[in-house]
């Protein structure tokens, strides 16, 4: 496989822009820690399970500015999760991503739009879950005045199933074989100079998988099934249409001019065919670094 260092070199020279001074590197890393109270998307009380994990995201590459205005990037992704509990979903992802930003005009206020492309492997300790994602956004935004920015976006997410191991002659186990739309909102206020504060709402409507024990409700509202052993030997993951809303909110405070401590929490509500909703609580708190 091409690196993500020769594919940005070679995007590079097709555009043109070997000048240094017209590009720059870039790179973030957050680490830390989140916690979810319902990991396995049950509905069923006896098969909500939670846990805490430690992840971390990494992403660093280039980023060539066509103009004043408009910028194209291309960087290596990497993220990996540690769970404390049900060491069958520790994994780790790697990837790459393109994007490119405009402004729509000079100043900061200016609004500004965003595309961008990504793609990679996913690979997991218990291999049911292996396969490679991808994922198409776009998004646009807008600062008003030195506080408050507002940005909307939508995205395309997928993934595929390495995996099948088929349960049952009536559904297939492609379960981990999903694709989904997103659309969402999001307000940032800067309250202080070290203090930013966020608030957002995304919809998420597509496949998503639930792990639970057998019972009937959850067989006849799935598409596919499969044994799902890293919640326990007598678990089966389904996979369900879905409408999941998403409230976040969260704090950012900054160490410096690179450094950020970020902590947020996150509500899913999940509206799964066959009545078989389900809640998630999410709570973050990440060490962020930007070059």
């Amino acid at each position: 496989m091409r690196t993500a260092g020769g594919v940005l070199a070679v995007s590079v020279l097709l555009l043109g822009l070997g000048d240094p001074a017209g590009a720059a590197w870039i790179a973030d890393v957050e680490t830390g820690v989140v916690y979810e109270d319902n990991l396995s998307f049950a509905s069923k009380d006896r098969d909500i399970k939670g846990a805490a994990a430690f992840a971390t995201t990494a992403a660093g590459g280039f980023a060539a500015y066509l103009t004043d205005r408009h910028v194209v990037s291309l960087t290596g992704d990497l993220v990996g999760d540690l769970y404390e509990r049900y060491s069958g979903l520790d994994h780790v992802a790697l990837g790459v991503t393109a994007a490119f930003r405009s402004k729509l005009g000079l100043g900061a206020e200016a609004p500004w739009v965003r595309v961008a492309a990504s793609g990679g492997r996913l690979q997991y300790r218990e291999d049911v879950r292996d396969g490679w994602y991808y994922r198409v956004t776009a998004g646009v935004g807008k600062r008003f005045g030195a506080r408050w920015a507002l940005r909307a976006d939508y995205a395309f997410d997928g993934r595929t199933a390495d995996h099948e191991r088929a349960v049952t002659a009536r559904l297939p186990a492609d379960v981990f074989d999903q694709q989904a739309h997103t659309v969402s909102v999001r307000a940032d206020f800067q309250a202080t100079a070290i203090l930013a504060v966020f608030a957002g709402y995304a919809a998420r409507f597509g496949d998503v998988a639930s792990s639970t024990r057998r019972n009937p409700e959850i067989f006849a509202a799935s598409d596919a099934v499969v044994a799902d052993p890293a919640f326990g030997s007598d678990v089966f993951a389904y996979r369900l249409e879905a409408t999941t809303h998403i409230l976040a909110a969260g704090l950012s405070f900054a160490l410096g001019a690179r450094w950020s401590l970020n902590v947020g929490y996150e509500h899913q509500i999940g509206l799964a065919e066959g009545g078989l909703d389900y809640h998630n609580n999410v709570a973050r708190g990440t060490l962020l670094f930007s070059y």
